[in-house]
């Protein structure tokens, strides 16, 4: 009688920590799955962002080699540029928290276990990437003053479009300013600093377009082994 109790109490036990397991691990998987609608919702606006960031850089580079007196929209394009550069990153509060309490190895299939984690671990080249773009707009901001008025750009209007665009415009400024150089030289440097700033943020879309994809695909994993809408 005595191990009757004590082998229905490990059976009974066991069978709380199977029920504790399930939920908890519904529970963790509602929220990756949010983590990752989040990080696709993300994706979209920066690369909204950056894309308009790189055009204006386009438009930029052309004017300043075709065109060089049609200084309004020079500043425009220089403003716009620098005011739209995105970070991407990957919201992954919850797959950490899994980690570490030991919640992962309760996902299945293994498949999708590791499709999940190298999600996570893939953002490291993405972030390598970010990194690389910030060294590359220091760059242009510490080399603008030899062509670029300060007040100019102090004067010009600037706002967040928030109805189906998540980028920020800029105005034009008033009247026809002036650049402080024309010198080949110099003018030169500044637009290779645009140049390598906007080939940047192409190739950083590139990245993030690939992992937008690994997150939009987990999502159709994960909702069809957890039979979720």
């Amino acid at each position: 009688m005595i191990f009757l109790a004590v082998t229905l109490g490990f059976f009974a036990e066991n069978l709380r920590e199977t029920i504790k397991d399930k939920k908890e691990i519904n529970e963790d998987i509602h929220s990756v799955l949010a983590d990752l609608n989040s990080d696709v919702e993300h994706f979209n606006a920066i690369l909204n962002t950056d894309e308009y960031s790189y055009t204006s850089a386009d438009s930029l580079l052309v004017l300043l080699h075709d065109n060089i007196s049609n200084t309004p929209q020079i500043y425009l394009y220089a403003r716009a540029v620098t005011a739209n550069v995105g970070n991407f990153y990957a919201n992954s509060k919850t797959f950490d928290q899994m980690k570490a309490s030991g919640m992962l190895k309760l996902i299945h299939p293994r498949d999708l276990l590791d499709s999940l984690s190298l999600y996570y671990v893939t953002f490291q080249f993405l972030s390598a990437q970010d990194n690389l773009i910030k060294l590359k707009l220091d760059d242009v901001h510490k080399d603008n003053y030899l062509l670029f008025d300060n007040y100019i750009f102090s004067q010009m209007k600037v706002r967040f479009e928030n109805i189906n665009k998540s980028y920020t415009t800029v105005e034009l400024p008033s009247g026809h300013p002036s650049l402080l150089s024309t010198d080949y030289k110099t003018v030169n440097k500044v637009a290779l600093n645009y140049y390598y700033l906007a080939a940047s943020e192409r190739f950083d879309c590139i990245l993030a377009e690939r992992q937008k994809a690994l997150a939009l695909r987990l999502i159709t994993l994960i909702k069809k082994e957890y039979n979720l809408k």
